[in-house]
């Protein structure tokens, strides 16, 4: 009788155990998907503050210009295009630097290890028949 006790104990264990080891994998994936979520509503925000901070930086300096020159708009909306233009550049440089993270980027970079490493054979580019 105490083997089947002892039985009954183990499997109650174990069935434990495996409840406990499901929970914690539920757990960690809920996590990891807060994480990823996180990483993209920042990446958003730095790509609307970019764009708008550029955008304010150049109206704010063509105004200054303005002001001192006494030519009204020119430099205003001078600045303000070229701070937009600005600012367009710094966000393909943040979506590349993202690529180059994961995606096509690093499928690229790991294609381009993967070839330098099988050299070409020495008779490889030889076209003679001799």
């Amino acid at each position: 009788m105490s083997d089947e006790q002892d039985r009954a104990r183990l499997d109650d264990v174990g069935a434990r155990l495996k409840a406990m080891q499901a929970a914690q994998a539920e757990t960690k994936q809920t996590e990891q998907t807060r994480e990823e979520s996180a990483q993209g509503v920042g990446v958003g925000f730095r790509i609307g503050i970019e764009l708008i901070a550029g955008v304010l930086v150049g109206a704010g300096l063509g105004w200054f210009i303005d002001d001192k020159l006494g030519t009204k708009p020119i430099f205003m909306l001078a600045l303000i295009a070229v701070g937009f233009a600005a600012s367009v550049l710094s966000v393909i440089r943040v979506l590349k630097n993202l690529d180059e993270a994961v995606g096509l980027g690093r499928a690229i970079r790991e294609k381009e290890a993967r070839d330098k490493t099988k050299a070409p054979s020495a008779n490889a580019w030889d076209d003679d028949d001799e």
